[in-house]
């Protein structure tokens, strides 16, 4: 609870900074963090010492962009060799991602860390004025099962807080008319969803000539890629903006959209995480490092997303915006001399045609399957034209396009539209 308070304090505190205040005071959090985990850490001391990197100089931006990225596949091999020795075991608290990039990853919170993400949670819905305490609807899901929220504790949480919770997970036109209706009587102040299912709630909505009279202040989307065409059939239906939030599992909430319509912009919770582009190039992948990371310390760690990230960003040097999160590293796909298309393009070639949802699965030997599920009128015809656009846009490439039901989802139950089992080397990238 200290570091849950001290996390909202200085959030506040500090939203006058300047970026070169906000610079100075990451690199001073940053060299404390990184002495902290060179004592404290067994992987990071042999680490430092294999690198000849001094923890205990006054490094700066450049010298920790020297540092290679830690990959997920480390994570799992070192183990409780990650893992703080100055925090007692019962003080530590075990969680996982949900799996959406293949075997969950496991990592250690401890009460620092614990208290600023949950401080990273709260902080920006007050600052839309959606505070806990307002009627809060969440269509969210979770790695295990969302409807069992059957123990005191979690029923009371939610009573206290004002919070309704609605599966995701179960969805048919049926279950959509039923929350359609429990919003209207309950009228929810704000709704958090996964992206596609409030994309879903909101076409349900339209093909059926529904006027919604909620939410009463905010919509708010994570857990998937917001894209476009979601963007735009969902605030035309509920006659207002959406805020999209970037987390994840391992790491917490890092980056949140504040200022929509106005801009697209992400703002980083840069007191919490310090993110950084992988490369100078504008579109990078991301890599995270937690700042107050006192369980399991993570540095420079390959979140597995790519960004588009403001110019002249750098590795090893916090950005405060990102312009846009474009999906996962997987979501794109790949052309035999090392090109690629990445997965943001194809949502634009469906949005002409009567596809309600899609994925694009490319296996390892280079070839796709279009799943497509049909909303009325997709005809024979438009099935042909699909495959013709999307054939020019993966020249020599196989491609089968096939009509479904219902497209599969990750291990994490999210919608990921593009997958590819493709792996370059890595001087092909």
């Amino acid at each position: 609870m200290r570091a849950f308070y001290e996390g909202m304090s200085f959030r506040f505190s500090s939203q006058g900074m300047s970026e070169e205040q906000r610079q100075e005071w990451v690199l001073r959090r940053l060299r404390h963090i990184v002495r902290k985990t060179a004592r404290d850490t067994d992987y990071y001391k042999e680490e430092f010492s294999r690198l000849g990197f001094d923890a205990d100089s006054e490094f700066s931006f450049d010298d920790f962009a020297k540092l290679p990225s830690l990959e997920r596949e480390s994570i799992v091999d070192a183990g409780r060799n990650l893992m703080s020795q100055s925090i007692a075991p019962d003080q530590l608290r075990r969680d996982s991602t949900g799996g959406s990039t293949g075997i969950p990853t496991e990592v250690w919170l401890g009460p620092e860390e614990r208290g600023w993400r949950e401080s990273g949670l709260e902080y920006p819905m007050m600052r839309l004025g959606v505070p806990t305490g307002v009627r809060t609807a969440f269509f969210w899901g979770h790695h295990l099962d969302p409807v069992a929220r059957d123990s005191w504790r979690e029923r009371y949480h939610d009573f206290e807080s004002n919070s309704r919770w609605f599966d995701c997970f179960r969805l048919s036109e049926d279950v959509l008319q039923r929350y359609h209706q429990e919003f209207q009587r309950w009228r929810p102040t704000c709704i958090v969803a996964y992206a596609s299912a409030l994309a879903s709630l909101a076409e349900h909505l339209q093909e059926h000539g529904e006027k919604p009279n909620y939410p009463t202040g905010r919509l708010v989307t994570g857990a998937e890629k917001l894209t476009v065409e979601q963007r735009q059939i969902i605030e035309q239906v509920f006659g207002q903006p959406v805020h999209e939030r970037y987390g994840s599992r391992d790491v917490g909430l890092m980056a949140f959209q504040y200022d929509v319509p106005h801009s697209m912009d992400l703002e980083v919770d840069w007191s919490n995480v310090l993110l950084e582009p992988e490369t100078t190039d504008r579109e990078s992948s991301i890599l995270v490092t937690k700042l107050h990371a006192d369980g399991m310390p993570m540095l420079r760690y390959r979140i597995g997303d790519l960004g588009i990230f403001p110019e002249d960003s750098k590795p090893g040097h916090p950005v405060f915006r990102l312009r846009e999160v474009i999906g996962r590293d997987t979501g794109r796909i790949w052309l035999p001399d090392g090109r690629w298309i990445h997965g943001i393009q194809f949502p634009h070639m469906m949005k002409d045609y009567p596809v309600k949802e899609f994925m694009i699965f490319q296996a390892s030997d280079y070839s796709v399957e279009l799943k497509i599920v049909p909303r009325n009128g997709l005809s024979a015809d438009l099935i042909n034209q699909i495959h013709s656009t999307v054939s020019v846009n993966l020249p020599g490439l196989p491609l089968n396009v096939i009509v479904v039901e219902e497209v599969p989802r990750g291990r994490a139950n999210k919608w990921q539209p593009v997958v590819s089992e493709v792996r370059l080397p890595v001087q092909e990238k």
